[in-house]
């Protein structure tokens, strides 16, 4: 039995006010607030377009009328939006040769999400450059960092904040969509397995060891690069940092890979524990993966892998 739209419209409510949290100083108000998407993933996935949209609205209004048309549309373009495209793509389906419905791979719903995120710094990198009361825009960005650290509670020592500064600005806006992306996928994936398990899902459980990436991923990432190398000054700085961007998506290949090689052994369960551990403490181990994922997606490490194992099965 589908979720009812009444419940899509108390499922916006509460993204809305899970999303606000974060004002509020509570002790649960970082893990609601990266929860915020669910309730719409739930709506969504579990309704269809419909229902994302109803959600999405109710979103948007409560956000507006707990902290206005600048809280409104923030929460339109961070989490409305990306929702309702979502989950609209996931529930597509086309004939195949066996007359059964085939479902929009996931890989392209990463992608799309991926393209979303890179497009959105181009937009907000082009009025920032096209702003003469402004300056660079690693500038901007380590002025914003600064008085963003600056404002909040505790003493962090001058020379301590400066230094953090100069760690993250030159790849911030990357890093904070790369952040954007995995959110939304976490929590649409979430949603999923939750209305799966209670018999209220459209589309059938998603494999997450069978992910794929439309090869139009691998031009954004081309393309990202060339003008991070190949542009001078702000489009450099906005290069790299759709670079970043541009990497989740194989990011999440690579982990797939470790996933489909985790299987085939013993102590699977055991090594990928401390796989999550080793990329928690070494944060550039996660370009590593991304690697991995770059190799899956143009040799086929998962491909060569089975046909290796049914070589030495005959």
């Amino acid at each position: 039995m589908p979720i009812s739209p009444l419940m899509a419209l108390g499922a916006g409510i509460c993204s809305a006010i899970a999303m606000f949290s974060i004002v509020f100083g509570s002790v649960l108000a970082l893990p609601l607030f990266y929860l915020a998407p669910l309730p719409l993933y739930l709506a969504g996935l579990g309704i269809g377009g419909q229902g994302a949209i109803i959600a999405a609205v109710a979103a948007v209004v409560t956000s507006g009328l707990i902290g206005g048309a600048y809280a409104a549309l923030p929460f339109a373009i961070a989490y409305g939006l990306p929702v309702v495209t979502v989950c609209r793509q996931a529930l597509q389906t086309s004939p195949s040769n066996t007359g059964q419905p085939e479902w929009q791979p996931f890989g392209n719903v990463i992608g799309s999400l991926t393209f979303f995120g890179m497009a959105t710094i181009v937009i907000a990198a082009f009025m920032t450059i096209n702003d003469e009361t402004l300056g660079p825009l690693d500038q901007e960005v380590i002025s914003f960092l600064g008085q963003a650290l600056a404002s909040m509670q505790g003493n962090i020592p001058s020379e301590a904040r400066d230094a953090l500064v100069a760690g993250l600005a030159p790849f911030f806006p990357g890093m904070a969509i790369a952040s954007w992306i995995v959110m939304h996928i976490v929590n649409a994936s979430a949603a999923q397995g939750v209305l799966v398990k209670s018999g209220r899902n459209i589309r059938p459980a998603v494999s997450f060891v069978k992910l794929t990436l439309p090869d139009w991923c691998s031009w954004l990432l081309v393309a990202a690069g060339l003008l991070a190398v190949l542009a001078p000054g702000d489009w450099g700085y906005i290069g790299q940092n759709l670079v970043i961007v541009a990497l989740v998506p194989f990011f999440l290949l690579g982990l797939a890979v470790v996933h489909t090689f985790a299987r085939s052994l013993a102590g699977g369960t055991w090594m990928l524990i401390c796989f999550y551990v080793l990329i928690v403490v070494l944060g550039w181990a996660s370009f590593l993966v991304a690697g991995i994922g770059i190799l899956e997606q143009w040799v086929g490490l998962r491909k060569h892998a089975r046909t290796t194992r049914n070589q030495e099965t005959e």
